[in-house]
């Protein structure tokens, strides 16, 4: 008898798999969701790009706006910091995200962005509090190893990046290890109350300070490897001089070749025509006079330097901060009343000048105001002084 195999087909029931949703998406920096402060920032483009920004200076900032139905929302903040050398102390940060407020913050690959706690939109803002001074500015072909280098947010799957509008005018604000904030405690610099304040009247701000540095001075800890703000060798007495671009930075925002001017010659926020400084604050000399540069060839770059800020940005308001302790005062309001005598024209060209009182309050020895480099307490009562004195040169210069 043949037997015959009975063969049954067997059904596999296979299930399909759901594609998992991503746990984050990351908002990059070239995102509309990013404002940077103005002439700090650089990219991997340029001053643009979409890997990343970054920055050497103290006080600059950038905030970045989104919105999450997440009840319980994540974020974090993406830092490129290969850069930094073995054993290196990484710059510190500060944040201010939803209104709370949270420093020293060592820069490391992910900072966490602890005081999310709703759904809605939030907004973060980060500032470059303090670094060391040295190390910062690169040269040619390559930038520093100290800086700041933000890649993104890394936020709920969720999130939509909110369009973020910078204001409509900036401030370029120089200076020293002052204007810089040493002494002061974590965003306690004049520097920084006098940006705050010109962001009430719809401003952007850019702090561009450096310590060590001066008209002349090199910057950062010595032998510095941060130009002079404007150089001008063999004057005499304050006269004539060759200007040294090689030696100076009032048009570069870095040693790695990138600029601060536009295609016109002008200083830009970001890089694009049309983006100049509606004030630059300037407070230079203090560095000039401890370190003993040269008195006439120092006077030769406030004048010219003068020429070349104005020639930059044709319609600023220019005020020159005579420094606190009453350093090169004489030559600095020389200085300005030459270049409105060589330009008569130029109504827009003004001086703050806190006054000897304050010199001598620095000088104290009971310290109460800090000494060569102000406390919070001396920061805050420069700036109280400053802020009206600059809003009525700016209302003045408007008319």
């Amino acid at each position: 008898m043949k037997c015959t195999a009975l063969i049954f087909p067997i059904l596999l029931l296979v299930t399909p798999i759901a594609p998992q949703a991503a746990e984050t998406v990351t908002i990059p920096v070239d995102s509309t969701a990013f404002v940077f402060s103005p002439g700090n920032w650089v990219g991997d483009e340029g001053r643009a790009g979409k890997a990343f920004r970054q920055t050497w200076n103290p006080g600059a900032y950038f905030r970045v706006a989104w919105e999450t139905t997440n009840a319980t929302p994540h974020a974090k903040l993406l830092l490129d910091t290969a850069g930094y050398p073995p054993a290196f102390r990484p710059p510190l940060l500060a944040y201010c995200c939803d209104g709370v407020w949270k420093s020293k913050l060592s820069c490391t690959n992910e900072i966490s962005i602890t005081e999310l706690k709703h759904a809605g939109k939030h907004e973060l803002c980060v500032y470059l509090h303090q670094s060391q001074q040295e190390q910062r500015w690169g040269n040619a072909g390559q930038s520093g190893v100290n800086v700041l280098r933000v890649t993104g947010l890394q936020v709920d799957p969720d999130s939509k990046p909110l369009p973020t509008v910078p204001g409509s005018k900036w401030a370029l604000i120089i200076g020293d290890s002052i204007t810089e904030g040493c002494g002061a405690t974590e965003l306690a610099a004049y520097s920084h109350l006098v940006g705050q304040a010109l962001q009430t009247q719809g401003y952007e701000y850019g702090i561009n300070a450096c310590g060590w540095s001066g008209w002349i001075n090199r910057g950062d800890k010595p032998p510095g490897d941060v130009p002079g703000y404007y150089v001008v060798t063999n004057s005499s007495h304050g006269a004539g001089g060759q200007y040294v671009d090689t030696l100076s930075r009032w048009n570069k925002i870095d040693g790695n070749g990138h600029t601060l001017l536009d295609a016109k010659g002008h200083l830009s926020a970001y890089g694009l025509k049309d983006q100049e400084p509606s004030l630059i604050l300037i407070n230079y000399a203090t560095n000039d006079s401890l370190h003993k540069s040269d008195p006439g060839d120092t006077q030769a770059s406030m004048i010219q330097g003068l020429a070349a800020l104005r020639k930059s940005a044709p319609a600023a308001q220019i005020i020159v901060i005579i420094p606190f302790g009453q350093y090169y005062a004489r030559e600095l309001k020389k200085a300005v009343e030459i270049h409105k005598q060589k330009h008569p024209a130029d109504n827009k060209v003004s001086i703050i000048d806190l006054g000897p009182a304050v010199a001598r309050a620095l000088a104290a020895t009971n310290g109460l105001m800090g000494g060569l480099h102000p406390n919070d307490r001396g920061h805050a009562l420069f700036a109280a002084k400053i802020i009206p004195q600059m809003m009525t040169a700016l209302q003045a210069g408007a008319k």
